[in-house]
């Protein structure tokens, strides 16, 4: 596969994709995200080769739909045809298994966005001082849930705050940050 795809975002890999069928565009992405379908499916599944399997169907049914539709933003798009494929495969849902689910899709949502995007060096002191510009709240929060790889309900227990406040506070915190970098990226390049 050529080099230069790993360097196209996951929006131009898609637009690319569709605008020419290029297989190598699609696989491009998929290998991306494979890790987070496999957990998600073995956490699910709970059995190696059921998880695998899995993995499998979903990059084939990546293949089939992704020029039929309009996506924005692959990740969402991808967890979604992973998520309706494991209800599809076990039709035996239960409760437990639903939340377990939900609380599996929190962090397959939440992590691993916009803080990665910030990894050479001065963009990765531009997000120290952002972060230090938080609020404590957002600041503990984000902290614990991104850098400690915590749960919503992990933080709530740690911080003390509330499991909406979390949630809240995670929210704002990442779209105070996104503002941040934006506004000083553009100065510190410049």
């Amino acid at each position: 596969m050529p080099e230069q795809y790993s360097e196209f975002s996951d929006q131009l890999l898609i637009e690319q994709f569709q605008q020419t069928g290029n297989k190598q565009l699609i696989g491009e992405l998929f290998k991306r995200y494979a890790m987070l379908v496999y957990g998600l499916c073995f956490k699910y599944l709970k059995n190696e080769e059921d998880a695998k399997d899995s993995v499998n169907d979903i990059f084939e049914l990546v293949l089939e739909n992704a020029s039929k539709q309009p996506i924005v933003y692959f990740r969402a798009w991808i967890y979604s045809v992973s998520k309706n494929h494991l209800y599809k495969k076990t039709k035996k849902i239960n409760p437990l298994e639903t939340t377990e689910l939900k609380n599996i899709s929190e962090k397959f949502m939440e992590n691993e966005v916009d803080l990665t995007l910030y990894e050479k060096e001065e963009q990765s002191e531009l997000l120290t001082k952002a972060i230090s510009n938080l609020s404590e709240e957002q600041r503990t929060c984000i902290e614990l849930f991104y850098y400690q790889q915590k749960s919503y309900q992990e933080v709530a227990s740690i911080s003390g705050y509330d499991l909406n406040k979390v949630k809240s506070a995670i929210q704002n915190g990442k779209r105070n940050l996104k503002l941040f970098m934006e506004e000083n990226s553009t100065q510190h390049e410049g």
